[in-house]
């Protein structure tokens, strides 16, 4: 199967693979947020965060997986060799869809998105 070998700063982080059916990612990404997107809801605050993560789905279980989720910073180095492999590193997070919690994820989602627009939710029978 295909599986990305991830090193940081010449220094395995791990190799990961989701099998014959699924999605795989290894993603960087940097944030800024000002005032109140902080975390902290600060008018006149800041913060930056860069980060890696490196996960995926295997689809015929619907099971989110994750190897990595690592802090960096400005210097750093990622490398992600993409290789054919049948052996991939212990996962550190495993988590299957749970259909009852994805509705009530949803259902809070579009109530808090209602209520941002000024939108009335009224149920038809």
């Amino acid at each position: 199967m295909p599986a990305f070998q991830v090193s940081l700063n010449g220094k395995k982080v791990a190799t990961a693979g989701v099998g014959g059916h699924g999605v795989l990612s290894a993603n960087v990404t940097w944030v800024r947020r000002k005032g109140e997107q902080t975390r902290a809801k600060k008018p006149g605050g800041v913060e930056e965060e860069l980060f890696l993560h490196l996960g995926g789905l295997i689809t015929p279980k619907q099971e989110h997986v994750s190897w990595a989720d690592c802090r960096l910073k400005v210097g750093d180095e990622v490398n992600v060799k993409i290789v054919e492999s049948s052996i991939i590193d212990r996962l550190r997070v495993r988590r299957r869809s749970d259909p009852a919690r994805d509705l009530r994820e949803q259902s809070k989602h579009v109530r808090m998105m209602a209520k941002k627009f000024g939108w009335k939710i009224s149920a038809k029978g």
